[in-house]
């Protein structure tokens, strides 16, 4: 019996033990099963975490395309030095070594009429009677009103003006251009009058014209009376308003032309001579450099010149009212001028300094270029401060851009004696391109930039 009950349970154990494994068995089968059922869910899903991870990867790729391009206003800073630094360098003076004139005139002005710098100025704003160089706007408003061969009667009111004349007679006919010979060469009142009567309809209009150009030319002490510079009350102008009316002249070829000339002849009714007219500027004669303008003498006035000269590319415009050595005074200031200032040049108009992007999807450029000259006259023992310049240009700016915006401006000698400043404009137009332009140029930005990852996570490709 106690064998039989040892078999029983050997038996027992052994069912026991079986039953095991079968479960254990089970619980594999079941856990693989379980395994592949939720690999089978990660493949169903796969495809949808591919698509958020792909719309994931287009909006953060767009996103940072479309905000990393433009929309940065800012200003850049370019410094350029002088274009003839190299030149003007040598020409460096150091302070008290260059002596300033003073002629013992009531005024007297000096300036370069190409970049408008003054160079020497006494008492330059003082309303002063100027005599003859009133005949400077004369001619300025009658070039602009009437052509060189136009036709003009003289009349019995212009024969009769006194002074300094050409002997006109009433009922003769001259040119306009033999008439401003006569004003400018031999500075002949009744050529005034003529001309004064023939362009405004009167002498009366035609000074009230004289007043309107002077107002245009922001000429503030200066007021006419009379086209040809007889003493009269009210009648005055300054050395600087002078000046700026001659460098305005200057600009007329014509009149240029005529200032320069030594003598002139015009014909004389009834005489088998002609008259023969001489230029009364003997700066001409005594100044190698001369090129003009005009002489006046009055009582009142004194002694006056405008005078203009032109040396090694440079021309300078001086005045000096009220001075009885007033060729010698001219030629010391015109010296003072050639010799103790020097051309400092940085860029002309239209010349590109730098480049500005213009919108997005595509980006594109303009040339920020220089609106007007950059040349300064500046004296040779202060011109170590005025040798360098900064351009300030935008970075970036939105379409459309015009051509001839401005873009910035650039500054010589900042916050010192020589400062000057000229705008910065574009040289082009920049129009804001069609939407499937833009949208095409905006998905080819954003490839681009995948493409920049992909060589950054596999070097080589």
């Amino acid at each position: 019996m106690k064998r039989s009950f040892n078999d029983e349970g050997t038996q027992n154990a052994a069912q026991r033990h079986d039953d095991l494994e079968k479960r254990i068995k089970e619980l594999r089968k079941r856990k693989r099963r379980e395994k592949k059922l939720a690999k089978n869910h990660i493949l169903r899903l796969l495809p949808a975490i591919l698509l958020i991870l792909f719309f994931t990867l287009c909006l953060s790729t767009s996103l940072f395309t479309l905000f990393s391009v433009g929309g940065n206003e800012n200003y850049l800073t370019l410094l350029l030095p002088a274009s003839n630094i190299s030149e003007v360098e040598d020409l460096i003076l150091k302070p008290g070594q260059i002596e300033e004139p003073d002629p013992p005139a009531a005024a007297a002005f000096l300036m370069d009429p190409e970049t408008g710098e003054e160079l020497y100025a006494k008492n330059a704003d003082q309303p002063l009677p100027m005599a003859s160089t009133t005949k400077i706007m004369t001619a300025v408003v009658t070039m602009e009103n009437a052509d060189m061969n136009e036709s003009v009667t003289i009349s019995e009111n212009a024969s009769s003006v006194g002074e300094s004349s050409v002997w006109l007679e009433a009922g003769e006919t001259l040119s306009i251009e033999q008439l401003l010979y006569a004003l400018l060469v031999q500075s002949a009142n009744d050529a005034a009058t003529a001309l004064a009567e023939y362009v405004g309809g009167s002498e009366e209009a035609f000074v009230k014209m004289m007043n309107q150009k002077a107002a245009e030319l922001e000429l503030e002490n200066t007021h006419f009376v009379n086209p040809h510079g007889l003493d009269q009350e009210d009648h005055y102008s300054s050395a600087h308003d002078l000046a700026y009316t001659a460098a305005y002249a200057m600009r007329d070829q014509t009149f240029a032309d005529i200032v320069v000339t030594d003598g002139y002849q015009i014909p004389w009714p009834g005489n088998p001579y002609p008259r023969v007219l001489e230029n009364h500027n003997r700066l001409l004669q005594m100044y190698p450099y001369g090129t003009g303008i005009k002489t006046g003498y009055t009582n009142n006035a004194g002694r006056c010149l405008v005078a203009s000269a032109r040396k090694d590319g440079r021309e300078l415009i001086s005045v000096i009212l009220n001075c009885d050595d007033y060729w010698n005074q001219t030629i010391s200031l015109m010296n003072y001028g050639f010799d103790s200032f020097a051309r400092v040049e940085f860029s002309y108009m239209g010349h590109p300094l730098a480049a500005v992007t213009v919108g997005m999807f595509p980006s594109r450029e303009v040339n920020a270029v220089a609106m007007s000259d950059m040349i300064l006259t500046v004296r040779r023992d202060r011109l170590d401060a005025c040798l360098q310049a900064r351009a300030y240009y935008r970075e970036w700016l939105p379409y459309p851009v015009m051509g001839g915006q401005e873009v910035g401006y650039m500054v010589v000698g900042e916050g010192g004696y020589c400062e000057k400043s000229a705008a910065l404009i574009s040289d082009a137009c920049r129009l804001k391109p069609n939407p499937l332009v833009r949208f095409f140029s905006f998905v080819g930005d954003v490839l681009g930039l995948w493409w920049k990852g992909i060589k950054l996570i596999i070097p080589g490709v």
